[in-house]
């Protein structure tokens, strides 16, 4: 319809300016450069920010492993038009509350909302997001199985996901808004691998059945492919959007060039009577994002065999042989300078032949 008001909402994976990110900030470089634009033209851009300031007060020793930066270098959220941090995710809490409160606070000063975790009992409120007579809902949640470590004492708390809760804060929100948006930060058993966990497929279906129009995961660090379950788009990971190899422990952590290098950028337009979607993927090249082809586009679910007679199998090649396979050939080193750092009780973890501690 010619002159129908519309609003333009767009949803980045997982946000983390660790390490790297320090330097490039310290020089006065713009990694953003190339997808500011992009970013810039939307109403609303919302994020799952992954990584938080780091603290004199220690970190969280239960986490492992832990990310942090630097309290100046969370300006590069301002480079991104950032308008709402998504925080309920598994590392909210990796430099305990200190981190934690420096971050909101940096939000908050710079006008960015904030949802997810509070330390406060505000970690459940959705975010409502009205403009020219349209509204819409943003619900974050993390599920447990990704991980947070968080001691029992913790004072910040997140907005956990159990699907009941879901569907009841759906049902509050049905009737008060246009459209309602989950974004949860889940699949903790399919942590890197390609294909979401089969068992989330059922649960991302009953959360549409439930009245949600859109689904957009993050947390696997890699691109997972997408479905429409009547009419509705659920996208169970859209990978990492900035993320830097990190040390931890006097240990170099690198990235998986191959998966983790790589990202979807939702832009969703929504009028009063229709969602347009738009996906559109991001690459990372020396920490610089960079737009791909728009004819580039991420692949659907259905009918994979890998979800159905071949899950066993693929599974188990992704819990406890890629890891070797990647660690030997995918890093730019040879096999043979590779071996020389393997740990036999980490293999034997991995195989499922040794149990490891803590």
């Amino acid at each position: 319809m010619m002159g129908e008001k519309t609003i333009f909402i767009t949803f980045l994976g997982d946000i983390s300016l660790n390490a790297k990110y320090n330097e490039l900030y310290e020089k006065g470089e713009k990694p953003f450069d190339e997808i500011g634009n992009v970013l810039a033209d939307s109403d609303l851009v919302v994020g799952n920010l992954e990584c938080f300031a780091e603290s004199k007060q220690g970190e969280n020793l239960l986490k492992k492993p832990r990310l942090k930066t630097k309290l100046e270098t969370l300006n590069y959220l301002k480079d991104i038009n950032l308008g709402l941090a998504c925080l309920a995710n598994n590392h909210f809490y990796d430099n305990l509350e200190e981190g934690f409160q420096k971050t909101i606070d940096f939000l908050t000063n710079n006008n960015i909302n904030y949802i997810g975790a509070s330390m406060t009992g505000m970690e459940e409120i959705p975010f409502i997001f009205v403009k020219d007579g349209i509204s819409v809902a943003i619900l974050n949640y993390v599920t447990p199985d990704t991980n947070p470590h968080l001691p029992e004492d913790a004072k910040v708390k997140p907005n956990w996901f159990y699907l009941k809760k879901v569907e009841q804060d759906i049902a509050n929100l049905r009737n008060k808004v246009d459209y309602i948006i989950v974004y949860p930060h889940w699949g903790g058993k399919m942590e890197g691998a390609l294909l979401p966990d089969k068992e989330l497929i059922p649960i991302a279906h009953k959360i549409i059945d439930a009245g949600a129009d859109i689904i957009i995961g993050h947390h696997s660090h890699t691109i997972q492919p997408y479905e429409i379950y009547r009419g509705k788009y659920i996208f169970y990971s859209l990978g990492n959007f900035c993320f830097s190899d990190l040390t931890f422990e006097n240990r170099q952590i690198y990235l998986d060039r191959r998966r983790n290098y790589e990202g979807l950028i939702i832009c969703a337009q929504f009028s009063q009577n229709s969602i347009f979607i738009n996906p559109n993927k991001i690459s990372v090249i020396n920490n610089r994002i960079v737009p791909l082809n728009d004819n580039i586009k991420p692949s659907k679910l259905s009918n994979n065999p890998l979800l159905n007679k071949l899950w066993a199998p693929y599974l188990f090649y992704e819990r406890k042989i890629y890891s070797i396979i990647s660690f030997l050939f995918f890093r730019g080193k040879s096999p043979i300078s590779q071996v020389k750092n393997i740990k036999l009780k980490k293999i034997l973890h991995n195989l499922g032949l040794k149990k490891q501690r803590g």
